[in-house]
Order: C-alpha cells, then sequence, then structure tokens
C-alpha cells in the first residue's frame, strides 16, 4: 500500500495506491483535473513508505503510482524488506526515479538482503534462492555447499548495513530494463477476472484483465500510441475455468477486436467461484462414477447415482446419501466406497478452484499450479475429458517448466510431486514390486514360522492388509511363492 498526497496546483488531495480506476477518476475530479485524463500527472508532496520519498517534489504518472502500488501488494514480507532496503540505502545509486522503482520490483534478485549474518548455510541458502529462484533438493539439503556459498557472500561482498538487515550487492546479475517508462509490463493481479487480453501495437504490448472498467482499455490504447483496437493484435489468456460457450466467446475476440463489447457482456456475468466449482465437481463426479459402471442422473443441484437399474446414491457437493426407497445416514457401509471416490474428487476439484493460473515462458495450454516446492510443480488442466495432472522442475532462471511427468490420476501425481520435490524422501518409499514381494514375505512368516504368538500373528495379520490394500487387484497373491 502507497499513501501519498498529490498536488495538482492549487488543489491536493490524499490518494492509496493501488486503486480501482473509478477510485482514481474521483480523486481528479478533487484535483481539478479531467476526470477520464488518459495520462493524468501530478505533484507529489508527501509519500508513505518514507523509503519512497525520492519521489516528492516530483512530477508523476499516477497511473505509473498505481501500478507500484500493485506491484507492492503482490510481494511477500521478506521482497518487501529487500525492495524497501535497496531503496534506503544511499550507497546504491541506480537514479530511483519512477522507472526505476518500478524496475526494481522486477530485479530484486540482484540485491540479496541477509538478517542474520551468524548462520553461514543459512545466508547461502538465502543468497542461492535468490539469485537463481530455486534450488534442487541437493543443493537445498547440502549444508557443506550452502555454507561456502555464504561465505563467499559475506567475504567477498560488500555488505551494506540498513534497518532491515546486510543488502549485498550481487554484480553479475545486471539490472534489466523491463518497464520502459510508457508501456506497463505484464502483470496478473485482479482476483475476479476472466481472462487477460494482451493488446499488441508494433513491438509493445499492454495488458488489460477483463472485465475492467472501459477506460482501462482506453489507457492501454494510449500507452500503445494506437488510435484503434483494429490495429493492434489480440491475444487471449483465460485466468478460470468457464463453460465452453463463455470460452468460444471470450476467444472470438481475438478475430473480431471488439473488445469494449466483450467488457460490456462480461461484467453483468457472476463468474463467481462456487458457481464454477459446483459445475466443474459434478461434471467431473459423473465423468468418473460412469467410467466405474454407474449410471448417474442429473436431479436439480443433485446427482442420482444408479447400479444396474436401481438407486443408489445422491450426491450434492461432498454430501452422499444412501437409498432404498428413502434416503438416510450418508454413512452407510454400503456406500463407503463410492464415499472415497467422491471425497477425492471433492479435493482435487476444490483445491484446482483456488489455485491460480500456472505462469511459465512457452506454456501455451491453461493449467492451475496446485502446489509448488523446491523448484518442483503440481499443475492440473480440466478440459471436457476430464483433469489431467502434471509435476514439472523449473529451469536454472526459474522463468519456464521442463520434464515434465503427466498423470490421470491424482494420488500418482501427489506422490511423484512429493518424491520429485524432496518433501518425502523417494528411499523410504515402497514400490508396488516391493511391497508385493514384503506381502508374500509376510504371508509365508504366519504359514511357517512355528515361534510366533497369537499377537505377533495379528501384527502380522493387519500388516498383510495394509499392504495388500495398497496393491492392484491382480498383483495380490493368496499363495506365497517362497520356500524353505
Amino acid at each position: 500500500m502507497i499513501k501519498a498526497t498529490i498536488q495538482n496546483n492549487p488543489y491536493c488531495t490524499e490518494i492509496r495506491f493501488p486503486c480501482s480506476e473509478t477510485e482514481l477518476s474521483k480523486k481528479l475530479g478533487e484535483l481539478r483535473m479531467f476526470t477520464e485524463h488518459l495520462a493524468p500527472m501530478a505533484t507529489v508532496l508527501e509519500i508513505e513508505p518514507e523509503e519512497l520519498s525520492v519521489l516528492t517534489d516530483c512530477d508523476v504518472s499516477l497511473d505509473a503510482l498505481n501500478y507500484l502500488g500493485k506491484r507492492m501488494d503482490g510481494m511477500s514480507k521478506g521482497e518487501r524488506d529487500q525492495f524497501l532496503a535497496v531503496l534506503c540505502c544511499q550507497e546504491i545509486s541506480e537514479g530511483w526515479g519512477l522507472k526505476n522503482i518500478i524496475n526494481l520490483t522486477f530485479n530484486l534478485e540482484r540485491f540479496t538482503l541477509i538478517e542474520d549474518t551468524d548462520d553461514v548455510e543459512r545466508i547461502g541458502r538465502t543468497h542461492m534462492l535468490n539469485v537463481r529462484g530455486f534450488l534442487s533438493e541437493s543443493e537445498y539439503n547440502n549444508g557443506e555447499w550452502l555454507a561456502e556459498q555464504g561465505e563467499k557472500l559475506i567475504n567477498f561482498g560488500s555488505g551494506i548495513d540498513t534497518e532491515y538487515g546486510k543488502i549485498y550487492i550481487n554484480k553479475d546479475v545486471p539490472f534489466e530494463e523491463i518497464f520502459n517508462g510508457t508501456t506497463f509490463p505484464t502483470y496478473y493481479c485482479e482476483s475476479n477476472s476472466v481472462a487477460g487480453v494482451e493488446i499488441g501495437y508494433d513491438s509493445l504490448i499492454e495488458l488489460v484483465e477483463i472485465p475492467c472498467e472501459d477506460i482501462a482499455i482506453k489507457k492501454a490504447l494510449c500507452r500503445l500510441d494506437a488510435d484503434s483496437l483494429k490495429d493492434c493484435r489480440i491475444s487471449v489468456d483465460l485466468t478460470r475455468d468457464i463453460s465452453d460457450e463463455w470460452s468460444e466467446k471470450i476467444s472470438e475476440v481475438e478475430k473480431t477486436k471488439d473488445l469494449f463489447g466483450l467488457n460490456n457482456l462480461l461484467k453483468p456475468v457472476d463468474f463467481s467461484v462456487k458457481q464454477q466449482h459446483e459445475s466443474i465437481f459434478q461434471k467431473e463426479l459423473a465423468r468418473r462414477l460412469c467410467g466405474e459402471g454407474y449410471t448417474v442422473t442429473t436431479d436439480g443441484d443433485w446427482l442420482t447415482v444408479m447400479l444396474n437399474g436401481a438407486s443408489v446414491v445422491k450426491i450434492s457437493d461432498k454430501d452422499i446419501l444412501y437409498t432404498d426407497g428413502n434416503f438416510y445416514d450418508k454413512d452407510r457401509s454400503g456406500v463407503s466406497p463410492l464415499s472415497q471416490i467422491v471425497r477425492e474428487i471433492y479435493d482435487y476439484c476444490a483445491a484446482y478452484e483456488k489455485a491460480a493460473p500456472l505462469k511459465a515462458e512457452g506454456l501455451s495450454e491453461n493449467y492451475r499450479c496446485l502446489s509448488e516446492f523446491n523448484g518442483t510443480v503440481l499443475a492440473a488442466k480440466h478440459t471436457e475429458y476430464g483433469f489431467e495432472f502434471v509435476t514439472w522442475d523449473r529451469t536454472y532462471d526459474g522463468k519456464a517448466l521442463c520434464q515434465g511427468n503427466y498423470f490421470e490420476n491424482y494420488a500418482a501425481a501427489k506422490e511423484n510431486f512429493a518424491t520429485r520435490s524432496g518433501l518425502i524422501n523417494k528411499d523410504k518409499l515402497f514400490s508396488t514390486e516391493e511391497l508385493e514381494r514384503i506381502g508374500k514375505c509376510v504371508e509365508f512368516t504366519m504359514h511357517n514360522c512355528g515361534d510366533l504368538n497369537f499377537d505377533d500373528c495379528e501384527r502380522l495379520k493387519n500388516l498383510n492388509a495394509k499392504i495388500s490394500e495398497h496393491l492392484p487387484e491382480q498383483q495380490q497373491s493368496a499363495a506365497p511363492e517362497l520356500s524353505m
């Protein structure tokens, strides 16, 4: 959040950034400026946080200041401290006008902030994560290598003391100009948007998240110096799951270029997460259960599940009701297998709905990031044919993805993500073949070891039952293939 006192002599007003276009237009009216000014400029009299005080008494673009507010709102606490620490260092001179302050938000890897200089291993980990964006599992757990990197930073760097900690300049990392001072770099920040529309003109690009206020589209065209949308390239990136009908309507704007018409069409439509969640959940549930041999019919907000012509359960969201003409408690043993299926489907549909779009260079399809750890991503894509789950590794620079493993099974995808990212040590897990062999050994011991007491037999019986739960039916064998 940025709080600034803005002046259009002799009028003053206080503005909090980021703000909506409607709020900004209201403030322009208080400054006696044209409320639909496409490139409003004014003077900063006071500003908070104080690290931005270099902008005091400067004429700035209010849209650029609003964009900076959005970038700061999207920072974690660590990134914000890093950002403010750099700005308060007098020894660092990048010409801190508004343009380079915005560029700093894209160049934090050039500056490593160390709060505690006593733990060299932690210093190394913080530094390498900052410079690279991620570490491999072996690097993350290699204390000796991390300590070496920490020692190098402290011994060969020149730490600058700030109230946030010591700042080290990574001179091998260049300070890149991402913001050219006119058109804003692509940045998704509107949680209620349905799609991001990139408007291209010559070599420049502006992003508009729709639905939005019409003036946002007009301002984008103004920054591009384009006379009309007809002269521009239009590219659509859907940011949430919607019906095929709406998807086609939105994508059609790439040909028609009637972005204002599409924007007005979307404004009154409620694309709430709840509505979309129920639709995806019920569609996926019907698809999965039909594959299991059930017949599924829709009855208002409920799905009726039938087997061999007889009604089995009614399902709405995660509620299951047993039926033999009447509906009773959902905990009847007869529906427990269905309950497990419904719970799994509900879990990944809910996770998918809450997940943000996965952004990576070269990624052309609409995936959502379910989880990310240690440079490994678990993503999902929903189509009319069901869900596809993928685990990827981030590339060295963290901008792209590589080495994808694709799954239709959610449990298998989660297990692959857990071991691939290092959340679980894969050497502590047993493969299906290993479990099968262990099960046969347990079975053999139960039948052939005469020294076992009753408690030992019960423990082995429970162990074998636990193993059998995780083996495919065709691999479960009642007869052990061992001999003394």
